[in-house]
């Protein structure tokens, strides 16, 4: 996109020339197109300043395209514009009038008419201060830009729109009949002849004295209470929740079987007749695959197109089905004269040897199918929603899309044997730290990519075959070699970042939530025992690191914290470590505990020093679980880690699970395990609740600081709860357990 220009000073960069301005459509609109449609979609923004225009010119755009545009220029309202006439002057010292008799809505816009000349000044009636704060001007340099705005100019006009719809559902901006409906729903009712500010006030009001509040409840219960031992207000209410920590378990609740003529999507819903995945629009039988014999029985119906060849996101579906029952027989795939997602090669039919065809439809559930049919013909439909028919090849194992700085990693389009005529083109998109290049020219069915800066890199392959346009886009992960002495680096890549944050006062996590990382064979710890203890997230990253160190390194990893007078917040709160090996030199242990995830790590001294953002050191695990699938009717055991033994009262542990498809089941005490009940997604979650704060949808109250020890006399203390039961807002449980005396 261009930028504006100044004959002398070069471009504008002022950040402060113009207030943040509303994003036209067609410039969102323009930023997804690619590469060929530069030229059509290039936009220069022009600089107001005053009642100025900055100098401009075209000169990047000629330059670029090696065409001279015929602009249309664009007058775009930074907020609502009563009804004005802007005066625009000219190269040569014309001028010219655009009349807005009805103004105009936040950021929406009108086209100028063609000036004779380069714009240089611009002034509107009745608007007061510098026009930046009112107005934004833009040139379309291209046609595709002008095409764009006639497009998006409706979004710019709902923009505003949908802003004010949501505007007048709050007291302070509705108006008229919008504020009926607000003092309904309160109980309050306008007066004759009542103005829109005075019924807002009201309306206000009403809304306060409403709603109970701890600040009222507390009043109240004070007001009725009176002096305990010569203490003004004794009671104190408290709504600050508990502390919790808590982990997450999300897992699918799956069928074990479908019946004939039932059908399943990938949200679990089971019916006769389910809306079918959505259907692609570009698609080339030259890109689908042919299926292994290796990953499934090959069995053509007749009159079947052999060989059976489907599109990859199918032929990785089967694979995943292998891991529930192998061998499964492969009736159909690809058949552009089917009636359903065959003809595009996105579905096969199934059957299997030895699973009965109930089964093996609902494990073709369970492998990822997004619809799934047992027909009644005995045979299983099974069809994916569209995925890349252009692939790309990273790599195997472990390393697979990663590569040091300085190295190189070959990427392939996938299929192997393209079709005759088939142009592929390499990109990268830097969005982030990350950085590296393709080897000239970048183009064909492989291409070599080199780090140049730690981080995410996003690469991308475009294939085009005449109309035909397909791309194949991938994450790759640039890692340092050695991190320099002096420096550090974040876990995204980015140099000399700031270390994580300690967590604010008061919030420190109790030391019962601490592991003990122990491993005697590959590490030491010196003689301090707390050089073992330390967060959980810290230990798993360092077992991590652990499993990088090269086999040929002597020596064990020397692992400490600083247990000083001095330390660091992030070392007194367990979240930092200080590293050292001694058979690798302390930039390469560096860039390995980068590697291995820590948040933070710097080199400096010949120390490694790790730190860790602050994340919930809980975790739930289901180990009786296959991947992460819950037959309907099967009960599994689910498991916290740390256990409430290893907890004791610095935590009460509280489960749950939502989404309707499972439940919790106590089987025995201390004991609990998940029970599927329908198919859908759902999750478990395990919560310590931390101190003696009250817990979700509960209030405590309690005596001031200076009445500790306090024993009211029954009496007050059964007024207290008395009131509490008519005051309390409704669903919200009031806990007095601290409030000795009267009735328990």
């Amino acid at each position: 996109m261009s930028t504006a220009t100044d004959a002398a000073a070069g471009p504008v960069t002022d950040p402060a020339a113009a207030p943040e301005r509303p994003r036209l459509a067609v410039a969102d609109m323009a930023a997804r197109l690619t590469v060929p449609f530069a030229r059509g979609s290039d936009q220069l923004h022009l600089t107001v300043r005053g009642t100025g225009i900055d100098p401009y010119g075209f000169d990047l755009h000629r330059a670029q395209f090696g065409s001279v545009p015929e602009p249309l220029y664009i007058l775009q309202a930074r907020h609502r514009v009563d009804a004005t006439t802007v005066t625009f002057t000219v190269t040569g010292g014309g001028t010219f009038d655009v009349e807005l008799p009805d103004g105009l809505a936040a950021g929406t816009s009108v086209p100028l008419p063609t000036p004779a000349g380069l714009l240089t000044g611009i002034r509107s009636t009745g608007l007061t201060g510098a026009q930046e704060d009112h107005w934004r001007v833009t040139a379309l340099l291209g046609t595709m830009a002008r095409l764009l705005w006639a497009v998006g100019w409706e979004r710019d006009h709902l923009r505003d729109q949908i802003a004010r719809t949501l505007d007048v559902r709050t007291v302070e901006h509705a108006y008229g009949g919008h504020l009926d409906r607000i003092g309904a729903g309160l109980g309050v009712v306008r007066a004759p002849r009542e103005t829109d500010d005075a019924y807002q006030r009201r309306l206000a009001v009403a809304r306060r004295w409403t709603l109970p509040t701890p600040a009222g409840l507390t009043a109240a219960l004070n007001d009725a209470v009176g002096p305990i031992d010569g203490v003004a207000d004794p009671l104190v209410l408290d709504d600050t929740g508990a502390e919790l920590r808590r982990g997450v378990l999300p897992l699918r609740v799956v069928p074990s079987a479908l019946l004939p003529g039932q059908s399943i999507d990938v949200l679990g819903t089971i019916g006769t007749n389910l809306p079918r995945p959505p259907v692609e629009e570009p698609f080339d039988p030259a890109f689908l695959v042919l299926l292994s014999p290796f990953a499934a029985q090959l069995d053509p119906l007749p009159g079947t197109p052999v060989p059976i060849r489907v599109q990859p996101v199918v032929a990785t579906a089967i694979g995943r089905l292998n891991l529930f029952a192998s061998a499964s027989r492969v009736h159909a795939g690809y058949d552009p004269a089917a009636p359903d997602a065959r003809a595009t090669g996105r579905a096969v039919l199934l059957s299997h040897a030895t699973v009965p065809v109930e089964r093996i439809a609902a494990l073709a559930h369970w492998a990822g199918f997004d619809l799934v049919t047992h027909r009644r013909d005995g045979l299983v439909y099974a069809e994916c929603a569209p995925g890349e028919l252009l692939g790309m090849d990273t790599g195997t194992g472990p390393a697979a899309g990663t590569v040091p700085v300085g190295g190189t990693l070959t990427l392939a389009a996938r299929p192997v044997l393209l079709p005759p005529g088939s142009l592929v083109r390499w990109y990268v998109v830097q969005c982030g730290a990350g950085r590296g290049v393709f080897a000239p020219p970048a183009e064909g069915a492989s291409a070599t990519f080199t780090g140049t800066a730690p981080g995410k890199v996003i690469v991308t392959a475009e294939l085009r075959l005449g109309s035909l346009t397909l791309s194949a886009t991938r994450e790759l992960t640039v890692y340092p070699v050695t991190v320099a002495d002096g420096t550090a680096i974040g876990a995204d890549g980015t140099p000399d970042p700031d270390p994580p944050p300690p967590v604010p006062p008061g919030q420190a996590l109790d030391p019962a939530f601490l592991v003990r990382h122990d491993d005697p064979a590959h590490a030491e710890y010196g003689t301090e025992a707390e050089n073992h203890r330390m967060r959980r997230e810290v230990a798993e990253h360092l077992d991590a690191l652990i499993a990088l160190l090269p086999t040929t390194a002597t020596g064990k990893l020397a692992v400490r914290r600083d247990l000083g007078a001095t330390a660091s917040p992030l070392a007194q709160e367990a979240r930092e470590l200080r590293l050292g090996h001694p058979a690798l030199p302390p930039g390469t242990l560096g860039a390995l505990a980068h590697r291995a995830g820590f948040t933070y790590v710097r080199v400096a001294g010949g120390v490694v020093t790790v730190a860790q953002e602050d994340q919930d050191p809980v975790r739930v695990t289901a180990p009786g679980l296959f991947i992460d699938c819950l037959e309907t009717g099967t009960t599994v055991p689910v498991t916290v880690t740390p256990a409430p033994a290893d907890i004791g009262g610095a935590g009460v542990l509280a489960w749950s699970t939502g989404d309707g498809a499972a439940q919790l089941v106590t089987t025995a005490p201390g004991a609990m395990s998940v029970r599927g009940l329908r198919p859908g997604p759902a999750w478990v979650q395990a919560a310590y609740r931390v101190g003696d704060g009250p817990g979700p949808y509960q209030l405590a109250v309690r005596l001031r600081p200076e009445l500790a020890g306090h024993t009211l006399p029954p009496a007050t203390r059964d007024l207290i709860v008395n009131l509490l039961a008519d005051l309390r807002p409704l669903g919200v449980e009031v806990v007095t357990r601290t409030l000795t005396g009267g009735t328990p």
